[in-house]
């Protein structure tokens, strides 16, 4: 069932208040199996509502519209509706009970323009508001719904889960709705969607694949619909299990949301290890990214921010030999950096990283971007180079993702070389 959500208001087109409702509505249908085709921003003029209420019925079999019913004269949803219907107004007396309770409760002197908003289109059956005054409206019209709510979050909310929601899964024959989140890491959205084109290409018409990409991070999140729903469960694990298959290697969690400094933390504490840091070109943000997690004390240690040579050399006990023939941005550099940070610490595992954030300090062998990583121990240090893009501080983001996933991918080998 294609769905248009409507939002009025001058305020939510020149950017003075952002448009939450109508991503709190949609996650709402989501989960009834409802799909949303459009959203739609009007101002408050009644040709622009008129047009797009015309618009979405075209298109749409359920309308849902926020904003406009208040008391004032630039709330005029209530009036357009009623000219769109062709219809006049009608007095619901319980509506007014229920205003003149509302004021008395607090003191406040019902005013004529507040009687108004007892007087509804007379073809619209009211929907309470159990937070405010102004009721909403639900219209039919040739087997489509149109539902108008005030634009006050509490409110729209509160009506949509007391009264919409319910009214909508009675009148619907609705399907059933899966999502799968599989959270990746280490991986570029393209290169992860070059290794899935022969599964997306068998993919059922029932099933959807989105890529979700954030900086060093891809969450593929497969959506599927249909009548049967213990059919489609699985189904759906049957399609997972495909995806796995192909990307095993770079997914962290498939969980509806997790955390990617959480999975890595629970690695830890299962296996009873605790880690270190010794980092200089992202100065201490993988530090940050470690201690964001509540109860990482258990496994964390500390770390050591490198950023000058001679702290290197001091504190890491990094000789200068190996920084003079190396340079600090080097292989031998950052294991050296394990072997220190771990050495003082006295922890189990631990991670290094040195490279070039920029802008400046690139050179044509070493340009900017250029990162050097060691996770592991004395007794296996596993080493990367990478060149990764963008400014300084997405290089700094980049390099703690890569450097975290590269302990996380560590940690798994090294269970499965014991098993």
């Amino acid at each position: 069932m294609k769905t248009t959500i409507i939002t009025i208001g001058d305020e939510i087109l020149i950017g003075t208040t952002v448009d939450t409702n109508s991503a709190w509505i949609a996650q709402q249908l989501n989960l009834l199996g409802i799909e949303v085709h459009e959203i739609i921003s009007v101002s408050d003029e009644s040709y622009h509502i008129m047009n797009a209420l015309k618009r979405a019925e075209e298109q749409s079999q359920l309308i849902l519209i926020t904003g406009g019913l208040g008391p004032t004269n630039d709330d005029i949803t209530k009036k357009t509706l009623a000219e769109y219907f062709g219809v006049g107004y009608k007095l619901y007396p319980e509506i007014l009970d229920s205003l003149k309770a509302y004021f008395d409760k607090r003191g406040i002197e019902l005013l004529e323009r507040n009687k108004q908003l007892a007087e509804l289109p007379e073809n619209c059956m009211p929907i309470r508001n159990l937070k405010g005054t102004a009721w909403g409206m639900w219209f039919e019209r040739n087997g489509k719904v149109f539902m108008s709510m005030p634009g006050v979050p509490t409110e729209m909310k509160n009506m949509m889960e007391d009264g919409v929601l319910p009214k909508l899964k009675q009148k619907f024959a609705l399907p059933a709705i899966l999502h799968q989140h599989i959270h990746t890491a280490s991986i570029g959205e393209s290169l992860l969607a070059e290794k899935l084109k022969n599964f997306e290409a068998q993919l059922p018409k029932h099933f959807k694949l989105a890529y979700l990409p954030d900086l060093g991070f891809v969450t593929l999140r497969l959506t599927a619909r249909s009548n049967q729903k213990e059919q489609l469960e699985l189904e759906m694990q049957q399609q997972v299990n495909l995806i796995l298959e192909k990307v095993q290697k770079y997914v962290y969690s498939t969980a509806p949301k997790e955390n990617f400094e959480e999975v890595l933390g629970n690695i830890l504490v299962e296996k009873k290890l605790t880690l270190a840091t010794a980092e200089s070109c992202t100065g201490g943000y993988i530090a940050h990214k470690i201690t964001s997690v509540s109860g990482s004390s258990a496994y964390y240690k500390g770390s050591i921010i490198a950023y000058d040579n001679n702290i290197k050399i001091n504190e890491l006990n990094i000789s200068n030999e190996t920084i003079n023939t190396n340079g600090a941005v080097s292989e031998e550099t950052v294991k050296a950096m394990v072997l220190g940070i771990n050495e003082k610490f006295k922890t189990d595992v631990a991670i290094a990283v040195s490279g070039i954030a920029g802008p400046g300090g690139g050179t044509e062998e070493k340009p900017v971007g250029t990162v050097w990583i060691a996770v592991g121990n004395s007794a296996n240090i596993a080493t990367r180079k990478v060149h990764l893009p963008g400014n300084r501080l997405q290089v700094i983001k980049l390099t703690s993702v890569v450097a975290l996933e590269m302990l996380r991918r560590y940690l798994l080998e090294i269970e499965q070389r014991k098993s």
